[in-house]
């Protein structure tokens, strides 16, 4: 086998993994034609990102805290995640792209405290955007996330706007 074959294989190997960790659906062999070359390194780029990382040590995925980020179409544009630390009993949301990663595009996230505080983010961000932490230790939260495209026309939103994750 050709070096440049066994490259490919492992190219499309890494472009399929990425997407699939982006939500879309792909394998080795149709990676290539499933996403163009910009498309599969944003894949890539956002892959890179998790909810972990964007909140930073000791936040946790919490049940009912993931949503994706869709236009009213239903096209996916990314991920928003409510995670918690039971260390600190501080939330954070984290709203996560997968379409148009590494691109500047309005990107936000909002987390809402029961009778607590409000974080908000929104910028040009180019691969997430992420609230502050704030005390959310048996205290219900709302949680949500948008992004839209270059163009600033199309919108993908995604969070919960009714109370839940209570008990802390």
């Amino acid at each position: 086998m050709p070096s440049d074959e066994g490259s490919t294989v492992l190219t499309r190997t890494l472009i399929a993994a990425a997407l699939a960790a982006a939500g879309v659906a792909a394998t080795p062999a149709t990676a290539l034609a499933a996403a163009p070359a910009t498309a599969a390194e944003a894949a890539v780029a956002a892959a890179r990102h998790t909810p972990e990382q964007v909140c930073g040590k000791g936040f946790t995925r919490v049940k009912d805290g993931h949503r994706a980020m869709k236009t009213r179409k239903g096209t996916v544009y990314g991920h928003v995640y409510l995670m918690y630390s039971k260390r600190s009993g501080k939330n954070c949301v984290a709203a996560i792209k997968t379409r148009w990663a590494g691109e500047r595009t309005v990107t936000g996230a909002r987390l809402v405290v029961k009778g607590g505080g409000r974080s908000e983010d929104v910028q040009r961000y180019r691969y997430y955007a992420e609230t502050g932490h704030l005390d959310g230790s048996w205290k219900c939260v709302q949680y949500e996330g948008w992004t839209r495209d270059p163009d600033n026309r199309i919108t993908a939103w995604g969070g919960r706007t009714s109370w839940g994750n209570c008990q802390g």
